[in-house]
């Protein structure tokens, strides 16, 4: 059996997820091809390294990025460090001839983004992103109903991201609220996957691309205790909000915020076509409402109207095993079969999906809504 030894660089929240889903693919999968290993923890802090790497399940420690690819035996750079980062990691890792997994936003910019592009065109390595939530059982769900046609013509759309974490401005910002170091506010933590699950599920760029849309940002506090604890300027979106038209003429709205007082973890998506309409929420991730406009009812509606599908623990082969089908599902499901998903094209050699393609096209869509924003104006997306 095939060994694929993974190292993550940064222990931070991505770095526990993606660790902890790693760990889990012996669990939830029966029959895997290839055995995933926790190799090489990648820490700036030499005091806890060892505590963390014990804690984590990891064989060793690295406390550079630059030693670490020098190991022969790792096979995967997982990156999850400030946006920042991103750019100068994914450069060394080519060079060292690694596969790459990269958590969103791809770079801090759509021009980083497109060097990205341009430095793993030819490479014969997997390059893959982490958009964990359209490996939820509803988004797959809902773009299979995509897929078939079930929709008819697209009309309109909504997706929505809104978290309440910003609400408190006495509470010490951390590098996300840096826009020095984040390249964007909520529009890169929250938006991306907006933007990406909107993507994924509409599926066809050519036909379902942005053509031009609108941006404007909102700051809910202009000053807030920095990372030092000292009053410090807020300088990255804490709100921020898109409208659209796509190339096939449909037409629809983009939110993501930090402000949302009350909101927990509430990501929703809602598209409306001429034969039906689909929708389903984070906060409900076993259900998936469909909406059949084809069917007749009776003259009063009778039992006309939006169906709740449940979707709960169900995927492709290789099913899960560990929960079970008939078993709910959350927030951390996604991450876990996000990473099947890639270790599987390592193992297979085929294009992981998402892909630094589709990392790019969320770079670009963001780019253009902050160029909105600056301008005041409507920007065509090229």
């Amino acid at each position: 059996m095939r060994t694929i030894n993974f190292a993550v660089v940064g222990k931070g929240s991505m770095g526990r997820a993606h660790s902890a889903s790693l760990d889990m693919l012996k669990y939830c999968y029966k029959n895997l091809p290839f055995e995933v290993k926790l190799h090489t923890l990648v820490t700036r802090n030499p005091e806890t390294a060892q505590a963390d790497t014990h804690a984590l399940g990891f064989e060793n420690y690295s406390l550079s990025v630059d030693d670490c690819l020098k190991n022969e035996d790792i096979d995967v750079i997982d990156i999850c460090t400030p946006n920042n980062t991103h750019f100068d990691i994914i450069s060394k890792a080519v060079k060292a001839n690694k596969h790459i997994l990269c958590e969103k936003p791809l770079a801090v910019s759509d021009t980083e983004a497109r060097k990205i592009l341009e430095l793993t065109k030819n490479y014969n390595k997997c390059c893959g992103m982490v958009f964990n939530n359209r490996h939820l059982p509803a988004a797959l769900r809902a773009k299979e109903l995509m897929k078939e046609g079930r929709l008819g013509r697209i009309l309109t759309f909504r997706a929505v991201y809104l978290h309440a974490s910003g609400t408190d401005p006495k509470k010490n910002a951390g590098w996300k609220q840096n826009r020095d170091i984040c390249g964007g506010g909520v529009l890169f933590d929250l938006g991306s996957h907006a933007i990406d699950l909107l993507c994924c599920i509409l599926g066809d760029n050519e036909k379902y691309g942005f053509e031009s849309l609108y941006g404007m940002s909102q700051i809910g506090f202009k000053t807030r205790a920095g990372m030092d604890g000292k009053e410090w300027q807020t300088n990255a979106d804490e709100a921020f909000y898109i409208t659209a038209k796509l190339k096939n003429g449909a037409c629809g709205t983009i939110e993501a915020s930090k402000i949302s007082v009350g909101a927990n973890d509430d990501l929703s998506v809602e598209i409306r076509g001429t034969d039906g309409a689909l929708r389903f929420s984070l906060m409900e991730p076993n259900f998936l409402e469909f909406y059949d406009a084809k069917y007749t009812g009776t003259p009063n509606g009778g039992d006309r109207g939006f169906t709740k599908i449940e979707c709960v623990n169900r995927y492709d082969m290789p099913e899960s095993v560990f929960p079970g089908m008939r078993a709910p599902i959350g927030w951390f499901r996604g991450h876990i079969h996000s990473m099947y998903n890639f270790c599987n094209a390592v193992y297979a050699g085929t294009n992981p999906s998402p892909s630094f393609e589709d990392g790019a096209y969320v770079n670009k869509i963001m780019q253009a809504a902050y160029d909105s924003d600056v301008s005041g104006k409507s920007v065509t997306v090229e």
